[in-house]
């Protein structure tokens, strides 16, 4: 089965008046305004600082009815060092969800002469909560002095007062604007934003030929490598390349931007499997568990690509950089939702590439045996 996939595109003019947007980075834009998450469930279990939001996902359910609308949030460790641990201490995704009548949003018709086409706009007496200036979670704290400046954590307090609120808090008098170096530091205290948009991914076996009409078949493994070919050539290995990395390129070529694919489709009750980057690293079935909530069996949805990196303006030479091969976010299966919180943690599983799976033999292949490496690469069956 096919997926859905997304690619980031930059913000439009549409965007600020989009209630449930897709979209990459930024802070996040909460699906219930006047409940925001609070910072202590996104808290870096290394480094014990909050996480800011990577990306988040609009996708109602029909089924239950309170999925009418449902939004998915990412949220990582800005720091890379923390990423050398395990996904699960610096990676958090957390679904929020609302029925189609509720007291938040309300329809407006934009033509009277066609009672589908609808927009979502904000209720009226809807009070947004306050959020934190900084990352944009519960900014259920305050300046000591000005009292105005909101923010989730003492940390992000201590950000903002060093990146230039020290200069605009001003105690019981006007507050100074903030200045144009100012915002640009809190903007780097999160990633850039970018929208999500998306297509339907090809069907499998259709043709090789591109967009462009251009042959495909033979494909320059350099050109299409997730992972950078270097000019380090590598010793010799009687150890084939990863077939799972192997299949990961081959159904990428056609569409090498993807960021996202989003497994479920409206139409179908399938949903696609996940598109592994090794054979190694890959969940297994206690990596899964069920839904703290409700008690049902969670399925795959989504897997963030490793494409997704490139917008978020990581030093990719660092070492430290955060760096995956995909993330691959599963969600309760009932679409349970919470009556206390309003927002169900659910499990996001990373996988890397393996070096020793793909960099050597990859590169092997390439340098030192193309035509194995073309041979294996179109006895895939996929």
């Amino acid at each position: 089965m096919a997926a859905t996939l997304g690619y980031a595109e930059p913000i439009d003019s549409e965007f600020e008046d989009d209630p449930f947007p897709s979209k990459v980075g930024g802070k996040p834009r909460w699906l219930d305004p006047t409940c925001p998450l609070e910072a202590d469930r996104v808290i870096c279990d290394e480094c014990s600082k909050p996480m800011v939001l990577l990306m988040q996902l609009s996708a109602p359910e029909d089924d239950p009815p309170e999925a009418f609308h449902r939004m998915l949030y990412v949220f990582i460790c800005h720091n890379g060092i923390c990423h050398k641990a395990g996904a699960k201490r610096c990676m958090r995704v957390f679904r929020s969800q609302l029925p189609e009548e509720n007291a938040v949003y309300m329809e407006n018709n934009i033509d009277a002469a066609n009672e589908n086409d609808v927009e979502w706009v904000m209720a009226e007496g809807v009070v947004r909560a306050p959020v934190c200036v900084v990352c944009g979670l519960s900014g259920n704290k305050a300046c000591s002095k000005c009292h105005k400046r909101r923010y989730c954590s003492r940390s992000h307090q201590i950000a903002d007062w060093d990146a230039g609120h020290k200069a605009q808090c001003c105690g019981d008098v006007p507050m100074k604007p903030e200045s144009a170096e100012h915002h640009r530091k809190l903007q780097r205290m999160v990633y850039p934003e970018h929208i999500i948009v998306s297509e339907e991914e090809p069907a499998c076996g259709e043709s090789d030929e591109d967009d462009d009409g251009e042959d495909t078949e033979n494909i320059n493994p350099e050109s299409l490598a997730v992972v950078p070919v270097t000019n380090e050539r590598v010793e010799d290995s009687e150890v084939e390349v990863d077939p799972a990395f192997m299949k990961f390129q081959k159904r990428i070529q056609k569409n090498p931007d993807q960021i996202l694919r989003y497994a479920r489709t409206p139409e179908s009750n399938e949903t696609a499997e996940p598109l592994f980057v090794s054979d190694s690293d890959q969940p297994k079935a206690d990596d899964i568990s069920k839904c703290a909530n409700c008690g049902a069996t969670r399925e795959f949805e989504f897997q963030v690509m490793p494409q997704m990196i490139n917008y978020l303006s990581i030093d990719s030479v660092d070492p430290n950089s955060i760096d995956w091969g995909t993330l691959l976010v599963y969600t309760c299966s009932r679409n349970c939702s919470s009556s206390s919180t309003g927002y169900i943690e659910e499990i996001v599983c990373r996988q890397q590439f393996s070096s020793h799976g793909i960099g050597q033999k990859y590169m092997r292949a390439y340098y030192g045996d193309e035509t194995a490496f073309t041979k294996q690469f179109d006895s895939l069956d996929i």
